[in-house]
């Protein structure tokens, strides 16, 4: 605690949050100089043999007016927050190196307020943390400075230039009553393949928080579309820089800027962000059909600079081991709890599954694949989670105290039968390639109250109720996926399997499926109160250079207490 003294002369407490929040109100006005230093948090570099995110340290510092200088010049990608707490959150940004200036420190400033004329907290970074082996990106882990369940505002300063403004919101306490839970949910987008135009639209929604299922870049450059030039001259990423450029390609999209400038992101890995159809095989991560695959330590060593690459580039808390030994370099799992109304568990799918079953092949083994030739997808012991993450994720969604228990996925989970019979036909890069798994898991999660999956990637727009036992055992909980906010639809991006991926085929062949629509970009609103979840699917009109505005697609509601999925 520190005393100053009051108007009467007596002395008045400050809380060290008061003084903080004074002090950055100095430094605010531009009346104070100073510096400052971050530390690594709890547990430290040497923890378990990982990294930890920058703990930010408050110091007595002067920032530049917002609005001073070209922002777009010094913070090309503008800034982001991710993963919070009740008491902060991760800040990210990134520099342009030729506007670093060596011994100008990296402010960073946190505010109640979009001008921030009601300063929290403000500090200062060495120049010297950013450097090429980071990209120039940098990330500060505020947790411990700010109040639970509330917006707060935050941005960079160097060399005399602010940033713009980001918006960040902390985590409700776990014990905390809400009335109301609103998240954009959305997966997959390719620069080159498509505009970013529907997150310019989720920027301007009203929402707490933004979940990202992964494909959070695409490692192809093969359209001419949006052009992405390599560094390595190839199609598809296979070095470091590759990948360094892909992703500021994609953070340098202005929809995207806006997005997550205004909305605390919330995020998870798919395949893309290495190579499709991801898998590792007992010693290595494999991708079927890139240009490295067969050697396997390029392809290690490729893999290993992808996972980097997005540490680097999302605001992400996580545990991350950059030497450990495959598939334990980094762990995505975790959960954010909102109050006593949602938990939410993030999953990764990519770097404990198994093989496919019946090869590595495209059509004929990971597409379009006959079920009369693919009994091996029903071999127990295969699996998409790994027996730890497996256990985390039961052991999260069946203890929380949580009213909704929210499972967030890569990849969709429903069983997806893409011709009935004869022949029974599926794809095996979902769970319909690790039944087993699958099946285990709904039982297991059977009786657990207010289940609702969340799932990506598919590029199409589904409503399903999961069963334990298809097609007519009893009710689990529910599933909506969302499609690609900024790639090609399903119904346009694989001709094969278009003839067989229509809304009636699949609600025909799948009778649990409500709703299926793979013809629109587009994202999930979800809104969760004690009563009820509700799920608006969000579609542009279509992709085009030129920004069109979104319609609502379909609306569906679950009643609290009960997996009943209706359409409104």
């Amino acid at each position: 605690m520190a005393k100053t003294p009051n108007s009467a002369g007596s002395p008045l407490t400050l809380s060290r949050r008061q003084l903080l929040a004074l002090m950055a109100g100095l430094g605010g006005a531009g009346l104070l100089p100073g510096c400052g230093s971050s530390a690594p948090v709890a547990g430290g570099e040497g923890a378990a043999g990982g990294e930890q995110v920058p703990r930010a340290v408050p110091s007595v510092v002067a920032l530049p007016p917002l609005g001073s200088g070209e922002a777009s010049a010094v913070f090309p990608c503008s800034l982001a927050s991710g993963d919070p707490t009740p008491h902060g959150a991760v800040l990210w940004t990134r520099l342009a190196p030729e506007a670093l200036r060596s011994g100008e420190d990296l402010l960073w400033q946190l505010a109640e307020d979009e001008a921030f004329t009601r300063p929290v907290a403000a500090g200062a970074l060495p120049a010297s943390r950013l450097s090429a082996q980071q990209d120039y990106t940098l990330k500060l882990d505020t947790d411990g400075l700010l109040q639970p369940n509330r917006f707060y505002w935050y941005r960079f300063a160097h060399d005399g230039v602010s940033s713009r403004a980001g918006r960040l919101r902390t985590l409700p306490l776990p014990e905390q009553d809400l009335s109301s839970l609103r998240l954009l949910v959305t997966s997959c987008q390719d620069y080159t393949l498509a505009w970013f135009h529907a997150f310019g639209e989720m920027a301007r929604a009203e929402a707490d928080y933004v979940v990202h299922l992964g494909d959070f870049i695409y490692e192809s450059a093969i359209s001419p579309l949006r052009r992405i030039a390599l560094p390595s001259g190839g199609s598809y990423a296979s070095t470091r820089e590759d990948l360094f450029t892909i992703y500021r390609t994609h953070r340098g999209d202005a929809n995207l800027r806006a997005l997550l400038e205004r909305h605390t992101l919330l995020a998870t890995f798919d395949d893309h962000e290495f190579a499709n159809d991801l898998y590792f095989d007992g010693e290595r991560p494999r991708g079927p059909g890139h240009p490295l695959d067969e050697d396997p330590v390029a392809m290690s060593a490729y893999v290993r600079e992808a996972l980097d690459a997005w540490y680097r580039y999302l605001p992400v808390r996580v545990a991350y081991r950059p030497a450990a030994a495959f598939p334990d370099v980094l762990e995505a799992e975790r959960s954010f709890r909102f109050g006593r109304l949602v938990e939410l568990a993030l999953t990764e799918l990519r770097m404990h599954r198994s093989p496919h079953p019946c090869g590595e092949g495209n059509l004929g083994q990971r597409q379009l694949v006959l079920e009369s030739e693919c009994a091996a997808r029903d071999e127990a012991g295969r699996t998409m989670l790994g027996a730890a993450q497996k256990r985390w994720l039961l052991d999260t969604l069946r203890g929380s105290a949580a009213q909704w228990r929210v499972l967030g996925l890569p990849v969709p989970f429903s069983p997806i039968r893409i011709a009935q019979a004869p022949p029974a036909v599926y794809e095996t890069d979902h769970w319909d390639g690790y039944t087993a798994e699958r099946a285990e898991l709904l039982a297991a999660l059977k009786g657990t109250p207010n289940l609702v999956v969340l799932a990506g990637d598919l590029h199409a727009f589904g409503a399903a109720t999961l069963r334990d036992g298809y097609p007519d055992g009893p009710a689990v909980g529910t599933e909506f996926i969302t499609s690609c906010a900024a790639a090609t639809p399903i119904a346009t991006l694989n001709p094969p399997a278009n003839l067989f991926l229509q809304a009636p085929n699949i609600t025909a062949n799948n009778p649990h499926f409500s709703h299926w629509d793979g013809t629109r970009n587009g994202w999930l609103e979800v809104e969760f109160t004690p009563e009820r979840c509700t799920v608006a699917m969000r579609g542009l009109l279509a992709q085009l250079p030129l920004a069109n505005p979104s319609l609502e697609l379909a609306r569906f509601e679950v009643p609290a207490g009960s997996p009943v999925l209706t359409r409104l």
